[in-house]
């Protein structure tokens, strides 16, 4: 068995199909970082069912789809196939020769596993290789990830790919799955334990309950016959009654109306007297307040009088205050204007002294500031030719050392220019060699491009025709898919609602043993109601509501029938039902008018049901007087509407009875027997539209079939040839590369000995004049030198002299200053004390004019106030005689009050009268209704118990009720009844159905524990077993591993000590495993003191020593030997073929040493970012190559 051919399309970076074809013995794959060579490796893990997107180095699953790049579309999926060959049957004889395993993943995240073309779950392709080293947890495949956990993991950790090496995954799976039926089985056990005691505790009872059940039945249909008899015969008695009071209530109405008009005739007179006398009352209550109005008044124009008269005497006051502070003002204002005229005569003084100080203190300023800028000029100018002087001492030194310098360079570059010389006319005769060799090269190169360039157009070409062939095809398989799905959808849906309709789902037992009686065709008997009726599914809830359990009444065609089947089920024990004859039945449509009419109306149920017309009278005494309604809100307006006389159903299942009463709760779920029949007929149509859709749908994915065929075929060819062409291209690219790379590298050195010695002339000239520039500038600076140090001796003596003059110009400024200063203080205080007593005159100029104008106002305050009292002592008389006119009037209207008041008490006397006659027939109207509402309510109460407890209307009770020889004796009977059913106490109806089923199925599920406890204790057997097993080959394979790895490490190390404990003996197939080392000259503790080379070694040797044991046919191994040293890695690489009679090695690697052991190179490019492609050498071509 080995590995054959790995097929990619869509996997990460390799987009277009490729197929590598592999040899036995060793093949390379090599290419530079980032190629995508270890995605090969991973497509192997891929296909061999890997489910860790880290593991893949991925994000998530979707990764592994190609992306797409700037150039190229995203794709639609990945797949990877995988062919082994199978000859000798490792893999079983039914696979055949070839194995070909696949796995396709789509980016809508739909998976596909394959084994030789066959659709099967990841768990077949598991155990296809479980225990050949090729599972997920094997060593089949070997990365550095898998390096580093052997040596870095902990101890417990390792023991997965010894389990794989030693063959006991297949038996841990086996006992895995032994443990999952196991715990499922004890799962099933402790489920079946639970019910068959709970049945086990409910089997007794029901036998009880069944029996007192069918005792009840008995006596509740006595209890029904002769209460509807009592009722009906009570019903009639009440009717009289309401009649008599009838008419006594309508005499006393008509009495009680008399007296009441007679009321309303006195009361109208009664009303008109009263508002006579409010009408007086209100004119005297109007004239008293005009009177008190008038007295406030006055009260208020005296008082204001005495206020204005006191007024006048205030402001005559004020007036002499105010002439008496005009004098004392105008006096103080002579004051101030004597004492201004001195302070101006000081003020002139003082100005006078100032200006002769300013002009000597300006004039002084003028020769400092003169000097100032003079000496700042010389102590600049000194400055500057002192620091010439320096510069010029430090560049006379910098100036002989330059020229030293130059002297020295001279001479060394005479002597690199004559060697480089030599050295540039060997440079330009290997440039001609090289050019000629690249034009070859180049010339190869395009040729083989054009060809490539040719050929890759073409097959660019059909591959876009392919791709959207595939799109096609893919878009048609998912319609199918979808079109199947839907359809498999359907006919489940459609086969189970037929079993139920077979099985008879959701009748009782009594009315299935009818239906089944003489083979399924039971003479006489139509079917149950349910069964003979239709309707939509929109009104199943509202007429399976509607029809309750009469849905399972029975149809039969006369009352033979119906005594023939009740005696059929008294004989078998089968229970009860009820049977509807046609001639008996007769039915009755409600007809009540403008219910069309009302908001939320329906219709009425018989008429929402379709049905044969021979059973319309079954239909109508069903449903006839039923009404369907929209809800619950609009229902109770329909009832109030109508007196609750007919009961409403809403679509909901809601109900509203005769009489009042509601039923309802939360929304009932369509899955009756009529919802489920019509279902059945809408799921026929369904159906039959979706055959005819995946039937298109099929066809369109056939020819998309045939067209993809065609076009891969064309595409393969095409591959062929552009592999070919990309091989010669490539082959030759390399070339050319080479020979650029070598022309290049000659170019270069030409150009950069060239450019040396350009680079030495130019720093010989630069040297030499250096050298002359620097020896002329030197006599010049030791000129200048002399002549700065006789300029600085002149500008020392000339500062010495302007600073002496300086000095004493700054004492007499800072004196002048002194005395300027102490007259402007002189100044400011005389200036503020003018400026006071300008405005105290300013304000007392102010003050006489206010005071002026005070006066005057107090003297208009005077005259004002003295019109004022004038005119309030004439409106004072006017006020007095108004108050005597006032007083005439109220006496009048007082009589008119008077006189009405009489009038209204002897209206009252006669209505005391007439109103007692009133009361007295008002109370016998209030008795009559009060008892005839009393004996209403009893005859509502007997019609509503009639519906309530039996669904009976009153001509049905009629119907049904039988004459009463004794009242006395009837009711007895009827609380005898009573009474032996209170005795039985609660009652379940249902048991006696219940009783039948818990039964069997107690007697069932008993069974059922027996055949769970016998299989949980021959899976606990085979456990046992498995796990014994797997403790002697592990035990067997562990010790072989170690003697392996003993000998191999001494053979990669060249010495030393190795081997391998279990660190629990006593339980192997949970210990862990430790790795004990030694190198060569070495003592190791642990495997983390070692280098990370010989870490990789020593994982490398239990590799080995596990391939030593149990070969795997091929092993993937992905460079596992970056961390070796090249001496290392030729003794892996050498090592390696002494497994290869037994192993196909594929090495991903880009170390030489290993390279040249491989038969076969596979190089892996990426000349379009984000594609990689193949090409495919023989070690001999490489060598010749070479």
């Amino acid at each position: 068995m080995y590995l054959r051919s790995l097929e990619l399309q869509g996997f990460k970076s390799f987009p277009d199909k490729i197929k590598l074809h592999f040899d036995k013995g060793l093949t390379a794959v090599v290419g530079p970082n980032g190629s995508g060579k270890s995605n090969i490796g991973d497509a192997v893990r891929w296909v061999l069912g890997e489910q860790s997107t880290k593991t893949l180095r991925g994000n998530k699953m979707e990764d592994v789809i190609f992306s797409g790049t700037k150039t190229r579309k995203a794709m639609g999926f990945a797949a990877v196939t995988l062919e082994i060959s199978n000859e000798a049957g490792e893999l079983g004889e039914a696979y055949g020769a070839v194995v070909s395993v696949t796995r396709k993943l789509y980016r809508s995240g739909d998976s596909e596993y394959r084994i030789n073309g066959k659709n099967v779950r990841l768990k077949d392709v598991t155990e296809l290789f479980m225990d050949t080293g090729m599972g997920r947890d094997g060593y089949a495949i070997i990365g550095q990830g898998r390096i580093a956990e052997i040596v870095s993991a902990k101890s417990a950790d390792r023991r997965d790919i010894f389990e794989e090496a030693a063959g006991v995954s297949k038996f841990r799976y086996k006992k895995q799955e032994a443990q999952r039926k196991l715990d499922a089985a004890q799962e099933n056990l402790v489920r079946l334990q639970d019910i068959v005691s709970e049945l086990e505790s409910r089997v007794e009872p029901l036998r009880k309950q069944a029996e007192k059940a069918k005792q009840y039945v008995e006596l509740a249909g006595k209890q029904k016959q002769l209460e509807v008899s009592l009722w009906v015969r009570r019903l009639g008695a009440l009717r009289e009654k309401l009649t008599g009071l009838s008419d006594g209530l309508l005499q006393a109405q008509a009495e009680y109306q008399n007296a009441e008009r007679e009321i309303q005739r006195t009361d109208a007179q009664v009303q008109d007297g009263y508002r006579r006398m409010q009408e007086s009352t209100l004119k005297m209550e109007e004239i008293r307040q005009q009177m008190q109005q008038a007295e406030e008044e006055t009260t208020q124009l005296k008082s204001v009088v005495a206020v204005c008269e006191n007024d006048i005497l205030h402001s005559r006051q004020m007036q002499e205050s105010l002439r008496q502070q005009k004098q004392e003002t105008a006096q103080q204002s002579r004051s101030m204007e004597n004492r201004m005229e001195s302070l101006s005569e000081q003020v002139v003084q003082l100005r006078q002294k100032r200006e002769a100080i300013q002009v000597e203190a300006e004039q002084t300023e003028q020769n400092w500031n003169a000097l100032k800028q003079q000496a700042a000029r010389r102590g600049q100018e000194y400055e500057q030719a002192n620091q010439v002087l320096q510069n010029l001492l430090v560049r006379q030194s910098e100036l002989r050392v330059l020229q030293q310098t130059a002297a020295g360079q001279q001479e060394e570059l005479k002597a690199q220019l004559a060697e480089q010389g030599m050295r540039q006319s060997a440079l330009r005769q290997a440039c001609t060699e090289q050019n000629a060799a690249y034009d070859a090269a180049r010339e190869q190169a395009q040729q083989a491009q054009e060809q490539f360039q040719q050929v890759q157009n073409q097959r660019d070409g059909f591959q876009k025709r392919y791709a959207h062939a595939v799109q096609a095809l893919e878009a048609g398989k998912k319609q199918q898919e979808q079109a199947a799905f839907a359809l498999r959808e359907k006919r489940q849906r459609q086969r189970l609602l037929q079993d139920m309709e077979r099985n008879m789902e959701g009748f009782g037992g009594s009315v299935k043993a009818v239906l089944r009686a003489d083979g399924g065709k039971p003479r006489g008997v139509f079917g149950t109601v349910a069964q003979l009726i239709t309707t939509d599914q929109k009104y199943g809830v509202a007429l399976e509501t509607a029809l309750g359990g009469a849905m399972q009444n029975l149809i039969v065609e006369n009352e033979n029938a119906a005594k023939q089947w009740i005696r059929f089920l008294q004989q078998k024990h089968a229970g009860r039902a009820t049977f509807l004859p046609l001639t008996s039945v007769r039915g009755k449509t409600l007809h009540e008018t403008g219910l069309e009419q009302h908001e939320g109306f329906v219709d009425l149920a018989c008429n929402l049901v379709r049905y044969e017309e021979r059973f319309s009278g079954v239909v109508q005494f069903l449903l006839g007087r039923i009404v369907v309604a929209e809800d619950l809100d609009t229902a109770t307006a329909l009832a109030k509407a109508y007196q609750y006389r007919f009961r409403i159903v809403t679509l909901d299942g809601q109900v509203i009875n005769a009489g009042g009463s509601f039923t309802g709760g939360s929304a009932m779920r369509a899955g009756g027997m009529l919802t489920r029949r019509a279902e059945l007929t809408a799921l026929s149509g369904e159906i039959q539209e979706l055959e005819q859709q995946e039937q298109a749908a099929s066809a369109a994915l056939q020819k998309a079939q045939q067209q993809s065929a065609q076009l891969q075929q064309q595409m393969e060819a095409l591959q062929q040839q552009c592999r070919q062409a990309e091989s010669e291209q490539v082959a030759a690219a390399a070339q050319l590369e080479k020979e650029q790379y070598l022309r290049k590298q000659t170019t270069e050195r030409a150009e950069e000995a060239a450019g040396q010695q350009a680079a030495l002339q130019e720093r010989l000239q630069e040297t030499v004049d250096r050298h002359t520039a620097a020896a002329e500038e030197a006599e010049e600076v030791e000129k200048a030198i002399q002549k700065g140090q006789e300029m600085l001796s002149q500008e020392a003596d000339q500062r010495t002299a302007l600073e002496q003059e300086q000095s004493r110009l700054a004492e007499r400024r800072s004196q002048l200053k002194i005395g300027m200063m102490e007259l402007e203080k002189d100044m400011d205080t005389l200036t503020k004390e003018m400026q006071q007593q300008s405005d105290q005159q300013d304000s007392m100029a102010e003050k006489l004019v206010q005071i002026d104008k005070d006066i005057a106002v107090q003297e208009d305050l005077i005259r004002q106030k003295q019109t004022e009292i004038t005119e309030n002592q004439a409106r004072l008389e006017q006020m007095q005689n108004s108050r005597t006119d006032g007083q005439a009037e109220i006496r009048h209207w007082q009589q008119v009050h008077d006189a009405q008041e009489q009038q209204i008490r002897e209206l009252q006397s006669g209505l005391q009268e007439t109103n007692a006659v009133r009361e007295r027939f008002s109370g016998e109207i209030s008795r009559l209704e009060e008892r005839k509402i009393s004996v209403q309510n009893d005859y509502d109460g007997v019609i509503r118990q009639l519906l309530e407890q039996y669904e009976l209307s009153l001509s049905e009770a009629q119907a049904q009720a039988q004459p009463l020889e004794d009242l006395q004796t009837a009711q007895r009977e009827l609380q005898s009844l009573k009474a032996q059913i209170r005795g039985l106490g609660t009652v379940n109806v249902a048991a006696i159905e219940e009783y039948a089923e818990v039964s069997k199925r107690y007697q069932f599920l008993s069974e059922q524990m027996q055949d769970a406890e016998t299989a949980k204790r021959e899976l606990e057997d085979l456990i046992t077993s498995l796990t014994e097993e797997m403790q002697r080959i592990f035990s067997e394979s562990f010790s072989v591993i170690d003697r392996n790895f003993q000998e191999i490490f001494k053979d990669l190390f060249g010495g030393g000590e190795a081997r391998l404990e279990l660190t629990d003996p006593e339980h192997v197939l949970e210990s862990g495993i430790e790795i004990k080392v030694a190198p060569p000259g070495k003592v190791i503790k642990n495997l983390i003191s070692l280098s990370g080379g010989e870490q990789s070694f020593v994982a490398i040797a239990i590799y080995f020593a596990i391939l030593r044991l149990r070969p795997s046919p091929f092993c993937i191994l992905d460079e596992i030997d970056a961390a070796l040293d090249e001496g290392n890695v030729r003794r892996y690489a050498q090592y390696l073929q002494n497994f290869t009679d037994t192993t196909q090695f594929i090495l991903v690697t880009h170390r030489r040493s290993a390279m040249e052991e491989a038969s076969v190179l596979y190089g892996v490019t990426m000349q379009e970012d984000g594609i990689s492609r193949l090409l495919r050498m023989e070690q001999e071509e490489l060598e010749k190559t070479e």
